[in-house]
């Protein structure tokens, strides 16, 4: 049951209320709760330090920063940026019953799992934070700069989330088809290597503009300015600053480009919700 829009803070208040709803239910009978969100990337980095670092020699950015730290500040980002689209994908399904009975706007769905996800990724860093301080014993006011680049990738992520849970209601083979892009997508942006590697390889092989093209995947440059702002601060360890701050640019616009006409199909076939689910 979809209905006119709800006034602005009404629907501040229901996102809170479902993102809040939601992490009352992840963690609900779990003795560890919230730790958990930090076993799992934490044990991912193992591994994969374990073979691109120890078993393939992969050579680090910078002499003064663990690969592991690095690799850790990825993994929590990748993390973010896909747990928010799968659960997204499958939360207007999730929440059939509410859409039936219930006058909302259907976006909030959606809207409520970044939300969640952006609180886990916000204690999850304040937790790595502390790491990197105690590993490294250094940070710069660079840091302050984090949130401008989890912003950026939130674009994309509510872009996708919106249109992935509205074409999910519709074809359930959605949901299996966005594990699958997010598979290929985690190899193809640079959360296992640095992005320098990246760039001398596909500059050697295919030529510099193919880098841009590359670089045009939204993710990465969000990826490269959060290691900058947490771990590299004013070193260029992985490109230029200037660079950095072009490409991110690039990844703005991106985002922008696909959250208009997500948002566009979204409202189109909130209509037919109701009667699909």
């Amino acid at each position: 049951m979809l209905t006119m829009r709800r006034p602005l803070v009404q629907q501040i208040e229901l996102v809170l209320s479902l993102t809040k709803r939601d992490l009352k239910a992840r963690y609900k009978e779990s003795v560890f709760g919230f730790l958990w969100s930090c076993f799992r990337p934490a044990l991912l980095t193992l591994i994969l330090w374990l073979v691109f670092a120890v078993m393939l020699r992969l050579p680090a950015p910078s002499p003064n920063i663990p690969y592991w730290l690095h690799m850790l500040v990825s993994v929590l980002l990748w993390n973010y940026f896909a747990g928010s689209i799968i659960e997204s994908t499958h939360s207007l399904v999730a929440n059939a019953n509410l859409i039936k009975k219930v006058a909302l706007d259907a976006e909030v769905f959606p809207i409520a799992c970044i939300l969640s996800n952006a609180i886990h990724l916000a204690l999850a860093l304040s937790l790595a934070f502390v790491i990197i301080i105690f590993t490294t014993g250094q940070v710069t006011w660079h840091l302050l700069l984090l949130p401008v680049f989890v912003a950026v990738g939130s674009l994309t992520i509510l872009a996708l989330s919106l249109l992935f849970a509205a074409l999910n209601v519709l074809v359930r083979d959605i949901g299996s088809a966005v594990d699958l892009l997010l598979q290929a997508w985690f190899y193809l942006t640079p959360i296992l290597y640095p992005v320098s590697m990246a760039q001398e390889r596909i500059h050697h092989v295919l030529g510099p503009r193919w880098f841009d093209l590359y670089m045009a995947n939204p993710v990465a440059p969000v990826m490269v300015g959060a290691r900058y702002a947490l771990l590299y601060g004013n070193s260029s360890a992985e490109m230029g600053t200037t660079s950095m701050w072009c490409y991110l640019g690039l990844a703005t616009a991106v985002g922008l480009a696909l959250l208009i006409p997500s948002w566009v199909v979204f409202r189109r076939l909130s209509a037919r919700f109701a009667d699909e689910l």
